[in-house]
């Protein structure tokens, strides 16, 4: 559901309580032989019972829900101290579509440029300038399967290396501007054992974090 939902936000769920789903309507429920609580949008409701999709879901849910497998209905979202209202019905149906073409020319747009955003890529004069330029910090995160250094510009999530991986993930275009050279390549062991920790990629130890950022575009 990103971008309209982020990791760290928090959802203000109202009960139907009767009242018809909408098609277009976020809706938290649990589907059919789950146990997990799910976020996805309402693309049908019909006879059968309700259908549902991810924004960005290349197709429709693979279930159908009933009145019982649904918590509620998402009104709005707390990100850090602002609130957003979260459309249903036509509005929301109308957002869902937004997205969906927004990828698609983001899809394009990427196909044409790729060759020549590979090759400035590769330019590592120009990666060392820009990574100076914008200075980007390395958090790092214990997980269950070992500790994950993700890559931040500001307060914006641009990269991450999973545990036990020997390779950055970075988003597109910051892999400009990142040069993996002047990246930690270990893991000190005080963070290992304090948990949470923020350092710029130079080394120097800033401040301490509260919970990670998830993203799906990278390179």
């Amino acid at each position: 559901m990103n971008p309209l939902l982020r990791d760290g936000d928090g959802l203000h769920i109202v009960a139907y309580n009767g009242r018809a789903v909408r098609s277009g309507d976020v809706i938290v429920f649990v589907p059919p032989g789950g146990e997990t609580k799910i976020v996805h949008r309402v693309v049908s409701v019909d006879g059968d019972g309700v259908k549902t999709r991810g924004d960005n879901g290349k197709q429709v849910d693979p279930w159908v829900l009933t009145a019982e497998d649904i918590l509620g209905r998402v009104t709005y979202i707390q990100r850090r101290n602002r609130r957003r209202n979260i459309c249903g019905g036509f509005k929301g149906r109308f957002m869902a579509c937004s997205i969906r073409c927004m990828h698609r020319g983001d899809a394009v747009i990427s196909f044409l440029l790729h060759p020549v955003y590979q090759r400035l890529c590769r330019s590592t004069f120009l990666r060392k300038k820009l990574h100076r330029l914008v200075k980007p910090r390395v958090l790092s995160f214990r997980r269950p399967e070992g500790m994950e250094q993700q890559l931040v510009v500001g307060r914006r999530f641009i990269g991450r290396r999973r545990p036990g991986k020997g390779y950055w993930e970075i988003r597109r275009p910051f892999r400009l501007c990142v040069d993996e050279s002047l990246l930690p390549d270990y893991l000190p062991n005080e963070l290992a054992s304090e948990g949470c920790k923020c350092t710029p990629a130079c080394g120097e130890r800033l401040c301490s974090v509260r919970n990670s950022i998830e993203s799906e575009e990278y390179q």
